[in-house]
């Protein structure tokens, strides 16, 4: 019985298809045909977007010899992919036998930095193995606000294990993020006397995804007019007006980018 609830709970923690790291949701497995002929016509790659994707499966649908075509296809189309929040990372392995035991080892983050490994074991000694090349892929979903790049340490079998040079595929729409420059102004030095204090959010960069909105947060005083707005009006009468920090944050733009600003008077 205990060893039935065991392989029961190993089955759930590590059932294809699933983030290994679920609390974060930082990467998962998807479940693609590890070996096939049809791999050979392309390299590791990132697809950030599904029309990156389609276009991919468009251009090599008739290339390679596929032997488990659809199923490949299938089980990328089947992840339920969600482009604004997550990116494809499809990595390569080739071997010089078909004989050779390839395995996809436990990815680890290290700062924003996805360590995928690729493993091929040595062919015991005495056997002598076949001479066809073998190509092999593994299939990532990783969070784009957790993840900036993808690196794959990759060992080759054969009659004695080589390692290869890191390939590092970075998790970027063109290169660059979809993200805006935020900044907050506060008062003039030169302020004086009771009247509100006025702070003016700016945001410069690319365009947002949606309406974007502010929210504002005071640590001294109290939010007079203008919550939800660019400008906000602050009442700091009997609070003091020196270390009053205005934060503001901007929605509207990719999840990832940073959303927050800050400014801190210098009134005395």
């Amino acid at each position: 019985m205990r060893i039935v609830l065991c392989c029961l709970l190993l089955a759930i923690l590590f059932h294809p298809g699933q983030s290994i790291n679920q609390s974060a949701q930082v990467f998962r497995i998807i479940p693609i045909p590890a070996k096939e002929n049809g791999y050979s016509t392309f390299a590791s790659i990132v697809f950030m977007s599904k029309q990156e994707l389609d276009s991919f499966l468009t251009d090599t649908a008739t290339q390679g010899g596929w032997n488990h075509r659809q199923a490949f296809e299938n089980a990328l189309r089947n992840a339920k992919l969600d482009f604004s929040k997550e990116a494809l990372v499809l990595l390569r392995h080739t071997e010089g036998s078909g004989s050779v035991k390839v395995t996809f080892e436990t990815a680890g983050l290290r700062d924003r930095n996805l360590i995928c490994e690729i493993r091929g074991r040595p062919i015991p000694p005495g056997y002598g193995g076949t001479d066809d090349m073998a190509y092999y892929c593994f299939a990532v979903a990783v969070s784009k606000a957790h993840v900036s790049k993808v690196e794959l340490q990759a060992t080759q079998g054969g009659f004695s294990a080589r390692r290869l040079a890191p390939i590092v595929l970075p998790v970027k729409e063109n290169g660059i993020q979809d993200c805006p420059i935020i900044s907050v102004t506060c008062p003039d030095v030169d302020w004086r006397g009771n009247t509100p204090m006025k702070f003016i959010a700016t945001v410069t960069g690319d365009k947002p995804r949606s309406e974007i909105s502010y929210n504002w947060s005071v640590t001294k005083g109290t939010i007079r007019q203008g919550q939800g707005t660019a400008v906000i009006e602050v009442d700091v009468t009997g609070a003091g007006r020196a270390g009053l920090t205005a934060t503001v944050e901007v929605k509207g733009f990719e999840p990832n980018c940073n959303r927050l600003a800050s400014c801190t008077t210098a009134i005395p």
